[in-house]
Order: C-alpha cells, then structure tokens, then sequence
C-alpha cells in the first residue's frame, strides 16, 4: 500500500510540472505602462515624428513597475534608450534587442498589450 502511495505522487508530481504552462502575471500598473507604452508608439509611428523623450518617460514607467522577472530586462532597455543618442549602436546590440523583446513578450503574455486595444 505504501509503495503505491509513492507512485501516486510521483505520478501527480510528473503530471504538475509537464502542465506547468501557467501564464505569466504582472501587475496591473505593469500591464497600465506596457498598453501606454504601445499606445504612444503607435501615435509616433502613424505621425512619423518620434518623441525619445517621451518614450524615456513611458519605459522608465515600465522599469519602476516591471516585475522581479524582468526587472533587470526592464532596466537595460530604459538604459539603452536613454543612452541612444549618444551611442546609436546600442539599436544593434543583441543583449539590448534581447531585454527590449523579453519585457515586450511580457506585456503580451500577461497583459495582453498587443492582443487587443488596451492591456488592462
């Protein structure tokens, strides 16, 4: 009885970790500055003038709000755009592109930013 006891939670332990694909969360002023942060990107896109400054503000929101997952992601990527006009390699550098994806992916993910009109 005892053996098969310990295979039945060997079993449901197998079974938890392979129907681990929980979506990830983040907190609701997160998902408020990701959907903010598209929005803006979006109005520069459409009128063809893009405001730095006005994207700082914005991802700084993001990096403050960012959740312990990403923080450090969240923090390269406000670096990097502040630090853009006087370094325009930083556009081409992987590690940049790689933090700049991975808080994107998260907005998506957990927020739903480029699902549907707002994230939160």
């Amino acid at each position: 009885m005892r053996r098969g006891g310990v295979i039945l939670l060997l079993v449901v332990m197998v079974l938890g970790a392979c129907s681990g694909s929980a979506k990830p969360t983040a907190s609701k002023a997160f998902c408020r500055a990701a959907d903010n942060y598209d929005n803006e990107i979006t109005r520069q896109q459409k009128k063809g003038k893009i405001d730095v400054d006005r994207q700082i503000d914005l991802v700084a929101e993001l990096a403050r709000t960012a959740p312990k997952s990403i923080q450090a992601d969240a923090d390269i990527f406000l670096d990097s755009l502040q630090r853009v006009g006087d370094d325009p390699s930083l556009k081409d550098d992987p590690d940049v592109r790689e933090a700049v994806d991975n808080v994107n992916r998260l907005a998506n993910q957990a927020c739903g930013v480029y699902d549907r009109k707002s994230g939160i």
